[in-house]
C-alpha cells in the first residue's frame, strides 16, 4: 500500500513537472520568423542626403523619410535586368495590402545619365506604374549616392549602344531614413534564369515591416 501511495505521488509530482513546463513554454516568446530573399542590415545606417532630379521634381532625402523606399539603379536603355526588375515591382506593390502600399514607394535611379534625362525617366517609370519615381543625376553626385548603398555601375562598350553594368540588387530604407534591407532574387528554375518570387517577397518585406 505504501509502494502504491509512493508511485501515484511520483507520478502526480511529475504530471505536475511537465504541466508546469509546458505552460512555461507557452508563454516563451518564439523567435521572429526571418526573411527568405531579403538581408537585414544587422544595424540600420542613415543615408546622407542627396539632390536627384525627376521630372520637374527634385528628390532628396526629405522624400524618402516617412516611407519605406525601394531603391533600384538601372537605366531605360537597358535590356533585361532593368525591365524585368520593374515589371516585378509592380506586381509586388499591387498585391501588398492596400494600406501598405500607401506608404510603400519605388524609386528608380539611373546610372546613365547621358541618355536618361529626369523628364525621360518619369515618363519610364509611370509606364510601369504612375505611382513609380525615376530620377538621376551627374555622375559625381550618383557614384556617392549608389556606394553609399554599396551598389556600383560602370560603362560597357563605346559609341551610342553602350551598357552600363550595375547592381541589380533593391535596396530598402526606412521611413526613418536608413538602409534597412537588401532585396535578391530568387532561383525559380534554373534553365530559364532567374526570376523574382513576388509572393515570398511580399511575405519578406512584411515580416521586415512588422
Amino acid at each position: 500500500m505504501k509502494y502504491l501511495k509512493q508511485t501515484l505521488l511520483y507520478t502526480l509530482i511529475t504530471v505536475a513537472v511537465i504541466a508546469a513546463g509546458l505552460a512555461a513554454y507557452s508563454f516563451v516568446e518564439k523567435p521572429k520568423e526571418q526573411p527568405k530573399n531579403a538581408m537585414v542590415y544587422p544595424k540600420f545606417r542613415a543615408v546622407k542626403d542627396f539632390e536627384l532630379k525627376s521630372g520637374d521634381a527634385t528628390i532628396s532625402l526629405n522624400s524618402l523619410q516617412g516611407k519605406w523606399s525601394f531603391i533600384f539603379f538601372g537605366y531605360t536603355y537597358c535590356p533585361d535586368v532593368c525591365p524585368t526588375t520593374m515589371s516585378a515591382l509592380k506586381q509586388f506593390m499591387n498585391n501588398l495590402p492596400e494600406k501598405t502600399q500607401q506608404d510603400t514607394q519605388i524609386i528608380l535611379v539611373s546610372v546613365d545619365p547621358e541618355r536618361d534625362t529626369p523628364e525621360q525617366l518619369k515618363q519610364y517609370a509611370h509606364a510601369f506604374d504612375k505611382r513609380f519615381i525615376g530620377a538621376t543625376a551627374e555622375h559625381t553626385i550618383l557614384e556617392d549616392f549608389a556606394k553609399s548603398f554599396g551598389a556600383i555601375y560602370y560603362k560597357v562598350g563605346e559609341g551610342e549602344d553602350y551598357l552600363v553594368d550595375h547592381t541589380a540588387k533593391i535596396f530598402l530604407v526606412d521611413p526613418q531614413g536608413r538602409r534597412h534591407a537588401i532585396f535578391s532574387k530568387s532561383m525559380e528554375n534554373p534553365t530559364e534564369g532567374y526570376e523574382y518570387n513576388i509572393e515570398q517577397m511580399v511575405k519578406d518585406y512584411l515580416i521586415i515591416r512588422s
